[in-house]
């Protein structure tokens, strides 16, 4: 499994109870998909899926705002 299905089966399962399904554009901080914490808890299961670390100020919108740029975020860490 990729890195994009590895995250939208993580968050529509686990932070979202499969109530909702998520694409990897979807604005997961805009449309209020995931709140704070949900961010807090998709930040550790990258760094334990992944085996990085994520530091403080690589939490961002930027970063994280979207599936799609959370791999983006990912690939350009192991560059």
């Amino acid at each position: 499994m990729d890195t994009q299905n590895i995250l939208k089966t993580y968050i529509s399962q686990t932070l979202l109870n499969d109530r909702q399904l998520v694409e990897i554009d979807d604005d997961l901080l805009g449309e209020s998909i995931i709140d704070s914490m949900g961010v807090m808890q998709l930040v550790a299961f990258v760094e334990m899926t992944f085996n990085c670390k994520v530091p403080q100020s690589d939490i961002t919108i930027t970063n994280f705002r979207t599936i799609k740029a959370i791999d983006t975020y990912l690939s350009n860490r192991s560059l």
